[in-house]
């Protein structure tokens, strides 16, 4: 609960939104699903202004981009239910958009909540991260599109600007390619400990392209490069499976928790990346 919340906004203009967030002496952050913020309970928090208003909640493919455009505002129900996101990357999207706990939080949750939060172990991210997802901001200086790789890393300060996710594009898959993603939790409706995401592109039997991304092994979803650069060009032996996993747990340095140590998450993160790269390249 916000204790010191004081106004409410629900403009139907996002110039009018911009302006609201942007106004000095007054705390005002932007209110999605609620989840995150509502949960927070942060006192230094004024007044909300609802984003429902903008009209941020269409999904539509864009055959010059050659993208799916994703409202901001889209709930992850609507995702996980779209036959267009279930027609891309093998359903690894929606797959993704339906791992959260509950109908309710599945139905409030949005797009452009998860990528601001960016939890460590939300799968959603991790597979928009996998799939090469590109983040349009919109400030008052003007609109940006921003690879998510690059988003996530700077995204409070880029949000702090203010600025809004609007859209994010999600690049359609070309023929050949196909993606897969691999989870451990305590039970298969529960949240993942580790996830991880592959995408593969595969051309006479060698990988054209690879996208590898893992959560629950950083503090947020994170992409490794030099897995996929160990393994382009390259065909997918048991030999280079065997070092793709290795590799992996070389790389990655998470922090344990009550849910799984370090070690566990660390040995995940290798033994999930193998069979999230293996079961792509079986739908290849």
């Amino acid at each position: 609960m916000l204790l010191n919340l004081r106004e409410y906004h629900r403009p139907s203009a996002l110039d009018e939104a911009l302006a609201l967030l942007a106004r000095p002496g007054i705390r005002t952050v932007p209110l999605a699903g609620g989840d995150a913020l509502l949960g927070s309970g942060d006192p230094a928090v004024e007044a909300v202004v609802d984003l429902q208003g903008l009209g941020l909640d269409a999904i539509a493919e864009d055959g010059e981009r050659a993208c799916l455009r994703i409202g901001a505002m889209v709930r992850r129900a609507g995702l996980a239910a779209d036959e267009r996101v279930q027609g891309c990357y093998a359903g690894v999207i929606a797959q993704a958009a339906g791992r959260w706990p509950g109908s309710l939080q599945r139905n409030r949750g949005t797009l452009g909540g998860a990528l601001a939060m960016a939890a460590p172990d939300d799968p959603l991210v991790v597979a928009m991260l996998a799939c090469e997802a590109v983040v349009v901001l919109h400030s008052q200086a003007g609109a940006q599109e921003v690879a998510l790789a690059d988003f996530l890393p700077h995204r409070l300060s880029m949000l702090a600007a203010p600025a809004l996710i609007t859209e994010v594009w999600l690049p359609l898959p070309v023929p050949g390619m196909a993606a897969a993603m691999a989870t451990v939790a305590r039970t298969p409706a529960d949240w993942p400990i580790v996830v991880a995401v592959a995408v593969l592109e595969v051309e006479q039997g060698r990988c054209r392209r690879v996208r590898l991304a893992l959560g629950g092994v950083a503090d947020r979803p994170v992409r490794l490069p030099e897995v996929e650069q160990l393994l382009e060009g390259h065909s997918l032996t048991a030999e280079a499976m065997a070092g793709l996993e290795q590799r992996v747990k070389e790389l990655v340095q998470p922090c344990g928790d009550f849910r799984g140590s370090a070690e566990y998450r660390q040995a995940m993160a290798g033994v999930l990346s193998r069979r999230a790269v293996s079961e792509a390249l079986i739908r290849c």
